[in-house]
């Protein structure tokens, strides 16, 4: 209990200390858990089940900045409502699969890209899913969104893909 203290004071400490530089590589949703009302387009507001859920397909992408792999803020707020659902459906298993883009040696980026799912599976094993119904897998550069040799592109291949399995 004290490791997972210190892994969310520790997440937070750098979230609070880091000036965060995004690029605006897609539209995504933002969910508001603070409100009761339910948004009929969204598959992680509180009236979701996991059985209306795509088992199988990515249901959460993260992205990350060049060369890190820690969580930016955007990507709080899907990570939340993945672990209230997570808590909510302890039958079902989640697939973090971490990615990075083609720069670096392919060791580099198979270690970097495990160190983003597994930033993924810390934040929500400190929020209350058990560490039982993750699983994590690292592919490197191996599975790009996008292979053009550009920022825009590489900033898409940065990213952990959440998948609900049974």
């Amino acid at each position: 209990m004290k490791n997972i203290l210190i892994s969310l004071f520790s997440i937070l400490f750098v979230f609070a200390c880091s000036s965060v530089e995004t690029v605006d590589v897609q539209e995504t949703k933002t969910v508001d858990l603070t409100s009761s009302e339910s948004d009929s387009e969204s598959s992680m507001d509180s009236g979701s089940s996991m059985s209306e859920l795509d088992i199988g397909e990515p249901h959460t992408k993260v992205f990350f900045d060049y060369d890190q792999d820690t969580l930016r803020e955007d990507a709080l707020s899907d990570l939340l409502a993945i672990s209230r659902l997570m808590k909510e459906n302890v039958r079902y298993t989640l697939l973090i699969e971490g990615h990075a883009d083609e720069r670096g040696t392919r060791e580099y980026n198979l270690a970097l890209s495990e160190r983003r799912a597994t930033a993924v599976e810390n934040f929500l094993v400190a929020s209350g899913v058990s560490s039982f119904n993750i699983e994590v897998v690292g592919y490197g550069e191996e599975k790009p969104v996008d292979v053009a040799s550009n920022e825009t592109a590489w900033a898409k291949n940065r990213r952990a893909e959440l998948y609900f399995i049974k």
